[in-house]
């Protein structure tokens, strides 16, 4: 089938500009995301050209004899185009289709999309250096992410992150950090960005539609665009080589095969001193994935797997030593959309099953867990309405069995265990409707119910919310309020939770020329496990490009929340601040800059210690009091060129140096063996990484 072409050209100056050289972009039309490897030159001269870059942008060097020339647009799986030469031009370019019956792939909008924060698109996620081509780090990154450890594992507006709720292709992922410790705390998330199209961000009032999340959601969605031809991609950095490859199976469905093998070597040889704590890690895994569509179905079908090793040197005052842990995961996850009269079907269904075993001194243990995921929806959309309905079915089983220490202070080889075999099984069973109404062009209402039917012994309750969306011009304000509601099981040990939120937020956004600037209020008030908690704030952000060549952002998070617990609230922060600085100086190439900085924790202080004469062992005694550890502050630098090789192959080298300057960042203490003296526990020191993407 013959792809039809569509070009939308957007002369943003009134009169041609003779400046000694033009600036422009080339995206895709149906996706608006920027075209890689484009290559665009003059008619009359086709040796003054130039490649678009990361973000589809291109410079070229002009004469004033030139300025009635034209530019000559091409892509490979794209028309060549024809456009008159002009300064801040966008060419939007329409894929080439073959003929024969003609499917467009299109994921449903979420009916909540009027209500999100903010959408990353897969260019976002590889361009961002602070997220390290991983989804979860790049939503990280966002003003508004409160994580205080460094890890995958998301706080959002100072809630914990196991109220949020992690969703791919609208399947709630649980186990979905890599090299993941007994407290949650993971290095990297489970997904690969060569099948991400788009991660959705709704930080306070998590939709309805999606079950079992009380503070905050991330939507992952799969790719569903058909390549007009195979395409390959090939990694290789000092932690990761990985392949991917997209076959073409026919005009409506395409297979992705991909795998990663991530070695410890390399990075620690280059890192010694930054790395010295991790003794080893590794992890290989290998994932298919299937999607298409027909006039009556769409489809997309997910199978992954990851092996995973880590060694790290554990450090406490009875016991100094390896920990082992390994794991092993599987997932299948399968999305499939049916119209049916007015609306549309959607079943969504996920599987998965992972077990983890652990060891150090002479404690070794093995937690198996095993989730399964039903949802069926319907969904009716108008001019005036949708009108979104179903009901889920999550089922949470865990398995842990092996032997722990008696007491938290005696960790040796020789101090008394406990042998421990428990089992957890979860059912959540919800019935939910949600009906979004038009009420003009600028304002959009929004509801939802959202009622569970006990299964076991746990309680009934009712989730509810409300939302407003208005828009004018470049304004856009959104406000929600909502009560909500979530039973779980604590990664790695099984344990189960319960948690209740009520929450209000506003969020005020201007969007005009090349500033960009939001102002959030928010109010949380929850209870995990009897525990009652608040975090209320104001977040404001700011973001604005100069030119083609500069640009900077900026965000601070104001933060007061407090627990009622005697432990400390990891999210007690007064103030919360990122900035960006990007800059490209040079054709396709990129540098970027981050810097984090916020308040240091709160910890208790030892007071004095008392010496167990049956375990030959000292119990430290704490202060009933919190202290604060010093300000953590982190600069990193990211430096990007692209080389268009050809049509077909293009290479992306990149470089980066976490915390630039090697400041001591404080994560806490640890202690000698009678509590006298005390090491620094610092987060990441001053870390270098680099490698290659090769596209072809």
């Amino acid at each position: 089938m013959k792809r039809t072409v569509c070009i939308y050209v957007f002369l943003l100056a009134s009169q041609l500009l003779f400046s000694q050289s033009i600036r422009g972009k080339i995206v895709d039309a149906e996706s608006s995301e920027p075209l890689i490897g484009a290559h665009v030159y003059l008619m009359n001269n086709w040796r003054k050209g130039a490649i678009t870059d990361i973000e589809g942008a291109f410079t070229i060097e002009l004469t004033d004899n030139d300025s009635n020339d034209s530019l000559i647009v091409s892509y490979v799986g794209f028309r060549e185009v024809v456009v008159p030469v002009s300064d801040d031009l966008i060419v939007a370019l329409e894929a080439i289709q073959v003929e024969g019956e003609t499917v467009v792939v299109t994921a449903k909008p979420l009916i909540a999309e009027e209500f999100k924060y903010m959408e990353i698109k897969k260019i976002d996620i590889y361009t961002n250096p602070a997220a390290k081509a991983d989804p979860l780090l790049a939503v990280n990154s966002l003003p508004s992410s409160t994580t205080t450890d460094e890890s995958a594992n998301i706080s959002l507006r100072g809630s914990s992150p196991i109220e949020t709720g992690i969703f791919f292709n609208n399947v709630p992922i649980y186990d979905g950090v890599r090299y993941s410790q007994l407290n949650g705390i993971g290095t990297f998330s489970i997904f690969s960005t060569a099948i991400i199209k788009s991660v959705t961000v709704f930080p306070d009032n998590p939709p309805l539609e999606f079950g079992n999340a009380t503070s905050g959601i991330i939507s992952m969605q799969s790719d569903d665009r058909i390549l007009g031809d195979n395409t390959n991609s090939l990694v290789i950095s000092l932690a990761n080589i990985g392949f991917s490859r997209e076959q073409r199976i026919n005009e409506n469905q395409s297979l992705k095969i991909f795998s990663n093998w991530q070695p410890s070597g390399p990075i620690k040889l280059v890192n010694e001193e930054a790395l010295e704590e991790i003794k080893s890690f590794t992890s290989n895994d290998f994932g298919v994935y299937w999607y298409g569509s027909t006039e009556k179905i769409n489809w997309k079908l997910l199978s992954y797997s990851v092996t995973e090793g880590y060694l790290f040197n554990f450090k406490h005052p009875s016991f100094e030593g390896i920990f082992d842990q390994s794991k092993r995961r599987s997932f299948l996850i399968s999305s499939v959309e049916i119209p049916w009269g007015k609306g549309t079907v959607s079943i969504n269904n996920g599987l998965s099953y992972s077990v983890g075993d652990y060891a150090y001194s002479n404690v070794a243990f093995r937690v198996k867990k095993k989730d399964i995921f039903g949802g069926l929806n319907y969904l009716i959309s108008n001019q005036k309405y949708s009108l979104k309905s179903g009901l889920s079915y999550d089922n949470r089983n865990s398995v842990v069995n092996g032997n722990f220490h008696e007491v938290f202070y005696a960790l040796g080889p020789d101090h008394p265990t406990i042998s421990f075999n428990e089992s957890a099984d979860l059912k959540v069973f919800d019935l939910y409707g949600y009906f979004k109404y038009f009420l003009s062009n600028k304002v959009t209402l929004g509801t939802g119910l959202r009622k569970n039917i006990p299964l076991d012994d746990s309680r009934s309750y009712l989730s509810s919310q409300a939302n407003m969306s208005f828009t004018e011009n470049a304004w856009t304000i959104t406000v929600g309020t909502g009560v909500y509601n979530k039973r779980g099981l604590y990664e790695n040990t099984g344990e189960p939770f319960d948690v209740k939120n009520e929450q209000k937020s506003i969020d005020i956004k201007r969007e005009k020329g090349g500033l960009e600037i939001s102002l959030s209020l928010f109010d949380k008030r929850g209870e995990i496990n009897s525990v009652k908690y608040t975090a209320k704030g104001a977040e404001l952000f700011t973001n604005y490009r100069f030119n083609s060549k500069l640009r900077a952002s900026a965000s601070i998070t104001l933060l007061d929340a407090e627990n009622d617990s005697e432990n400390n609230f990891a999210y007690d922060l007064s103030y919360f601040f990122r900035g960006n600085l990007s800059y490209s100086p040079g054709r396709m190439w990129t540098i970027e800059s981050t810097l984090v900085a916020r308040e240091g924790t709160t910890y208790l202080e030892i007071s004095s210690t008392r010496f167990d004469t049956e375990l030959n062992v000292y119990e430290p005694l704490y202060v009933s009091e919190t202290n604060r550890l010093s300000a953590y502050s982190n600069i990193g630098l990211s430096i990007s060129k692209i080389f268009a090789v050809s049509d077909e192959m293009n290479i992306i080298a990149f470089a980066s140096l976490n915390n630039v300057f090697d400041s001591e960042n404080l994560r806490g203490y640890s202690y000698n063996f009678d509590y006298s003296e005390r090491d620094n526990n610092l987060y990441s020191r001053r870390t270098g990484y680099m490698g290659v993407l090769i596209n072809f």
